[in-house]
Parts: structure tokens; C-alpha cells; sequence
């Protein structure tokens, strides 16, 4: 039976509780609990350090979802996905699980500021920017990088899977503790990489390329891609930067790409690439967040990344939309 416009709209905003609930669940990492088979909510609270009969009634709602399932012997077992929500697994949203609590929930009730001023509701509520923030608290820093990481991975065969020139050298700005630039160089042997970003998102990038095998042909480089980026690259890729800036900056960053970049370099941005009219997309929310949580960051279309693109001296060659809702946005020096 179709749902009537009342029930999709309760189940919408209700859906903040349910968010909640698995992101308590992962946080006490009850998947990992129950991996090896059911367990009652009295076994599993003594064994977690909860409350038994709170536990329970926690599963019973997540059950009727279909993340957990109760048994007729009153036990919680895993099923398609609640088997998300365990640790150490390719497939894990473990990471996605536990960003979808402090400070990302507290955050969206803030989003009211950022409509009626505009301005970053993250500041208001958090008393400094992002980033800061994440230096500041270097726990959830960690689970941030986590996340990223989590929420990149699927684009390093997408990526590893592009032409590059013999002996290339691919640049990854921006790019965190180095999944993407690994996946890229693990596909073509005889290129080289360098991996750029801040010192904190560096800290664990090379045991990330040491156990892809590709240490020995990554340098890693710390700096500011507002400022500068390494000179020389054949390929500069920039995965979730671009969206973090204002027209202005992201300009900037790809005018710093364009000015580095070997003569017949080419610059990869992979960013949702907003659709038009009311076809949904992750990048719509996406927009939302980059509203609350960035100063002037936004999703684009295809027809703002060629004006853009424009902006630094680049010409857009290509845009494809992956199935994982991500763009590649190709683009070469102009003229």
C-alpha cells in the first residue's frame, strides 16, 4: 500500500531518534557483540557495562527496523545490517555509524542560525571552526578521518581504473592518511605519488601506504593547499576539497593545481555533482552540512564546476557521476 503523505512525513521526522539509536549501538559496538551468535540484553549489558533492561528496550526499536533481530528465546542477533555496524570489516559503516553522533548531530539542531544568518552554525555552537575543533578533540578527530576514509574508499578502484601517462606523477591534495593516492598507484606501476595535507591528517598515512605496497613511490608532504601545492604533478586529484571552500578559495586551490601542474597536467575533482531540479542526491545534503559546518562551502552543479574551472584557468573535459552518488570532474589548463 502506498504511504499517505502523513505517515512518509512522521517516519521523516522521526527519523532523528533512529539515527540515535544505531549510533548508540555502534558506540557500544553491539554487532561485534552478537557476531559470533545471538546473546540475551541482560548477557550483552554485562558484558558492554550497560544497563540491561535500557539495553533492551534499545534493540527492540533497532529489531523493528531490521538492524538487530530478537529471537524466540528473547535473544539479539545480526542481520544484513546490523552486520554493517561491525568493526574491521571491508563493508563497515562502523565509522559513518559513530560520525552521526556528537558533534554531527548536535550540529543539525543548530541549522536554524545558519538559515537566518548564513554564517557557519558550527562556530556559533562549537566557539571555533571545524578543523580546529577536530585539533582540539583529537578523539573525534580520529573518528573523522575514520569516516573519510570509510566514505573514500570506494572511489580508489573508480580512480585506479583512469588512463594516466607513462610514468606519471599524481599528486592527491588534500588527501587524509592516503587510501585514494594508494589505490591509484597500486593500478599503475610505474607511477609516483605525492600525498599532501596538513599534519594532523598525515599521521597515519604511512602505515596506509606501507601496507598497500606503495611507500616507496609516495612522498608524503605537509602544507596548505590555500597557499601552494607540489609542483611537478602530471595528475593533481582533490577528493571532498573543493566543497569545503566558497567560490573565492576553491578557485584559488585549482588556480594553485593550474599553476603547478606539468604542461599537459590535468586535474581530477571528485565531488558530488549536484543533479537538477527535484531528483534527490546525497550531495543535496551534503549542501547542508558545508551550510553549517564550513565557511561559504557548498555542492555544485556541473555548470558552477565549469565556471569555476574558468575562475582558475582550467577547462572542464569531462564530468562522470559514479553509482556511489560522487562525480569525477576532469579538467585540463585552458587555451
Amino acid at each position: 500500500m502506498e504511504e499517505s503523505p502523513g505517515a512518509a512525513l512522521s517516519r521523516i521526522l522521526l527519523g532523528n531518534r533512529v539515527q540515535q539509536a544505531v549510533h548508540v549501538a555502534a558506540k557500544f559496538r553491539i554487532a561485534d557483540l552478537v557476531a559470533d551468535g545471538p546473546r540475551t540484553a541482560p548477557d550483552l549489558a554485562a558484558a558492554a557495562g550497560l544497563h540491561a533492561v535500557a539495553l533492551y528496550r534499545l534493540l527492540r526499536v533497532l529489531a523493528g527496523y531490521g538492524i538487530f533481530a530478537e529471537d524466540e528465546q528473547g535473544r539479539f542477533g545480526l542481520t544484513p545490517i546490523a552486520n554493517l555496524l561491525r568493526t574491521g570489516t571491508r563493508e563497515s559503516k562502523h565509522a559513518f555509524a559513530m560520525w552521526s553522533g556528537p558533534p554531527s548531530y548536535q550540529l543539525f539542531g543548530s541549522l536554524d542560525h545558519s538559515v537566518r544568518t548564513g554564517e557557519p552554525a558550527f562556530d556559533e555552537l562549537f566557539g571555533c571552526e571545524f578543523y580546529e575543533y577536530l585539533a582540539r578533540n583529537p578523539e573525534h578527530g580520529a573518528i573523522f578521518d575514520e569516516f573519510m576514509a570509510r566514505q573514500s574508499a570506494p572511489m580508489g578502484p573508480v580512480l585506479a581504473a583512469r588512463d594516466l601517462p607513462a610514468g606519471a606523477t599524481v599528486v592527491d591534495v588534500g588527501g587524509g592518511r592516503g587510501e585514494l593516492i594508494a589505490a591509484v598507484l597500486a593500478a599503475h606501476p610505474d607511477a609516483r605519488g605525492v600525498l599532501y595535507d596538513t599534519g594532523r591528517a598525515l599521521e597515519r598515512a604511512p602505515e596506509v601506504l606501507a601496507r598497500a605496497g606503495v611507500a616507496d613511490r609516495c612522498d608524503i608532504v605537509a602544507g596548505d593547499h590555500l597557499e601552494s601545492v607540489p609542483a611537478g604533478g602530471d595528475v593533481y586529484l582533490l577528493k571532498s576539497i573543493v566543497h569545503g571552500f566558497g567560490d573565492a578559495e576553491a578557485a584559488a586551490v585549482l588556480a594553485n593545481c593550474r599553476k603547478a601542474m606539468a604542461p599537459d597536467g590535468r586535474v581530477w575533482i571528485v565531488e558530488f555533482v549536484l543533479p537538477p531540479g527535484n531528483t534527490p542526491s546525497p550531495g543535496k545534503l551534503m549542501d547542508l552540512l558545508m551550510l553549517v559546518g564550513s565557511h561559504g562551502g557548498r555542492e555544485r552543479g556541473e555548470a558552477e564546476f565549469r565556471e569555476l574551472c574558468a575562475d582558475a584557468g582550467l577547462e572542464l573535459t569531462g564530468v562522470d557521476v559514479t553509482r556511489y552518488g560522487y562525480g569525477v570532474v576532469a579538467a585540463r589548463a585552458a587555451g
